[in-house]
């Protein structure tokens, strides 16, 4: 399924004469706005293509401080090092937040940006 993703994205953008670029940004864009409907606003959430796989995944990134004032946001700088050693603080640091069957929703998701906003 995931090369027929990129099959599909491919065709569409031949078709259409858009970048390839412009349609995987609107559909990661769509992915965490449909992330954020289906599991919960409050993080700063990213999502990213795989553009040779189609795998679609989604990260919460926080940022690295002292004191954690919310925890949706922030992390402490010893629970980011037990993660990413090298962090310091101001760093962002992403974690890994890709819901089991996010493949689906990323396909109708996908599916919907192409109808609608391409």
């Amino acid at each position: 399924m995931k090369n027929d993703f990129i099959a599909a994205i491919s065709q569409l953008c031949s078709e259409r004469g858009i970048s390839r670029d412009v349609v995987i940004q609107a559909i990661e864009a769509a992915l965490i706005s449909a992330y954020k409907r289906n599991f919960g606003p409050g993080q700063n959430i990213v999502a990213r293509i795989d553009q040779d796989t189609g795998e679609a995944r989604v990260f919460a990134q926080k940022q690295v401080v002292e004191e954690v004032q919310d925890s949706r946001l922030e992390i402490s700088l010893v629970e980011a090092n037990k993660v990413l050693p090298e962090a310091k603080v101001g760093d962002i640091v992403e974690f890994e937040m890709t819901p089991k069957d996010f493949g689906r929703i990323a396909a109708q998701t996908a599916k919907q940006v192409v109808t609608q906003r391409l």
